[in-house]
């Protein structure tokens, strides 16, 4: 009995990790949207980790300082910036 419920255990922990991204990325792709592939476990997690330590490292430009902008996400979220320009939607 505890071996069914482990198995269907595992079968739901696929169904919810794996399948359900993969047709959500599926649908994207139909759409035209392209983007990185995700590793099994760790999604993109080491590759935003990265390009957010790439831009900490750049040195801040001043103008950017004075300058206020409404666009937040390229600052927060600069892999989203850095995948909109790799992959498309320029």
């Amino acid at each position: 009995m505890a071996v069914v419920g482990l198995v269907g255990f595992f079968l739901h922990l696929y169904s919810t990790v794996w399948l359900k991204s993969e047709r959500v990325r599926r649908n994207l792709r139909l759409q035209g949207i392209k983007g990185p592939a995700p590793s099994f476990l760790y999604g993109n997690l080491p590759e935003m980790q990265k390009i957010q330590q790439q831009q900490e490292l750049k040195p801040p430009n001043l103008l950017a300082a004075e300058f206020v902008a409404h666009d937040y996400t390229s600052t927060l979220f600069p892999y989203f910036e850095h995948w909109r320009k790799q992959y498309g939607i320029h």
